[in-house]
């Protein structure tokens, strides 16, 4: 029995859950990595302590992101945490005996939501490049594209990156943030998952 497709504005509430736990795992991560480029920023002039830890904040968010958007949608039945508590969830599409994401279409998928964000933050680092402002209003367009395919009714509200990696977004039953249980699945490697009650 097919499931119904994810309205709109509850799927962007999730989406903006999502992006508030990510930044709360964000903070967390960049705790010890700040603490441990202390020496290496010592050892640095002024002039690329900003770049390193630029480039460690990117690091960081992009760890989070993979934890929240990869790890848990493959660990807790299609469902990160905003969606989670919004009553959705991710499956494969056409597969509905028993829809499971996996690794390579989760990973694809999480890649697809990410880089238009990291294609617009080029925008300001060079002004004066038409090739980055190029890549820029890319990832804006790309982002459109996505919140229209999402809205519109027609083609399931299947946005961009549910198109390239065959998953959409359905109606699922509410589910609590369990933080005993949820936290270690963000974290890579093996969770034993038998041990959920």
């Amino acid at each position: 029995m097919p499931y119904e497709s994810a309205p709109f504005f509850r799927r962007f509430g999730a989406r903006l859950l999502d992006l508030a736990f990510c930044l709360l795992l964000t903070f967390v991560i960049a705790i010890p990595v700040g603490i441990l480029l202390i020496p290496i920023t010592l050892m640095t002039t002024e002039a690329y302590e900003g770049v390193i830890y630029g480039a460690a904040a990117w690091l960081c968010y992009f760890i989070a992101y993979v934890g929240l958007e990869v790890f848990l949608l493959i660990r807790r039945e299609g469902q990160t945490l905003g969606k989670g508590l919004l009553g959705l969830r991710v499956v494969p599409a056409g597969q509905w005996a028993r829809p499971r994401l996996e690794l390579l279409p989760a990973a694809s998928r999480m890649l697809i939501i990410f880089l238009p964000f990291v294609f617009m933050s080029l925008s300001g680092s060079n002004p004066e490049s038409a090739l980055l402002e190029a890549i820029a209003v890319l990832g804006l367009l790309s982002l459109l594209a996505s919140f229209f395919l999402a809205a519109i009714p027609l083609g399931k509200r299947r946005a961009v990156h549910d198109l390239a990696t065959g998953s959409r977004v359905v109606r699922a039953a509410k589910r609590k943030i369990d933080w005993k249980n949820d936290i270690p699945m963000v974290l890579p490697g093996r969770v034993d998952l038998r041990k959920r009650p």
